[in-house]
């Protein structure tokens, strides 16, 4: 079996699990290079309409790159390996189709790079974020955490790499929903579920038009979400749009018109 088991939980999810509990699914190159090759398939696959990630056992989601991968590689190697890995993550970030992140246990590093660069993260009272890169005199995630959290906040997070639990990461916006009773698994499904319900050319375009949006004016994110509206998703009649709002409205008249 592969590091990285592929299932469908459900009609229209299709579910990526890094099956590394024995190293607390800490993320090798061709492990990260399989998760992209997946990803590029599933991009033009219509039946697939939203995708979980998530890590295998209790322990973790993922503990960050393989270190002892990382070990073994000359200066040049890890240097190769870090340039091709901003193309890798570049490219999850802007997948086209609705991510959630299921993160059970520990995220550290690179785990809560792949966490964060999904659109719903799902946590529960085990859940427990980390950006470490300060500690070893680097940065990450300074190009995106700000605009989950805030300012103020990224700064905390990344300069002190402290260690958040997912009752704080939830209420700080780092968790969009938190878990109570723990099943992580289950919440991250219903979330996959209702992204698979929804039409997928406007999860495609939201999801493209929020990207894009940072560092534009106001003004020009108003006007381009507008021509989207108005090209890419053209109007359908209004009597197709709300069929079953109309639907409902005749259903109720029918069921109080007296004879």
């Amino acid at each position: 079996m592969g590091e990285l088991r592929v299932d469908q939980p459900a009609p229209g999810v299709r579910r990526l699990t890094i099956d590394r509990p024995e190293v607390r699914n800490a993320i090798s190159l061709p492990l990260q290079r399989e998760l992209d090759r997946v990803l590029a398939s599933v991009a033009g696959d219509d039946t697939v309409r939203s995708v979980i990630v998530a890590g295998a056992g209790p322990v973790a989601f993922s503990a960050g790159y393989d270190l002892a991968e990382l070990a073994e590689w000359t200066t040049d190697e890890v240097a190769d390996a870090a340039a091709e890995r901003d193309e890798l993550i570049w490219r999850f970030v802007t997948f086209p189709k609705p991510v959630v992140a299921a993160v059970h246990g520990a995220a550290h590093g690179a785990g809560t790079i792949l966490a964060a660069c999904a659109d719903i993260r799902v946590g529960g009272p085990h859940t427990r974020f980390t950006v470490t890169a300060a500690r070893y005199g680097g940065a990450n995630l300074t190009w995106l955490l700000d605009e989950l959290i805030g300012a103020g906040l990224t700064r905390d997070l990344l300069m002190t790499s402290r260690t958040i639990d997912g009752d704080e990461a939830h209420r700080i916006g780092l968790l969009s929903r938190l878990a109570d009773d723990g099943d992580v698994e289950a919440a991250a499904l219903r979330a996959a579920i209702e992204l698979a319900g929804q039409p997928p050319e406007a999860l495609r375009e939201i999801k493209a038009l929020l990207l894009a949006g940072p560092g534009r004016s106001l003004r020009s994110r108003y006007d381009r979400e507008n021509e989207i509206a108005r090209t890419l998703l053209r109007p359908r009649p209004i009597s197709d749009v709300f069929a079953d709002f109309f639907d409902r409205d005749r259903a109720r008249a029918e069921t109080t018109s007296t004879p």
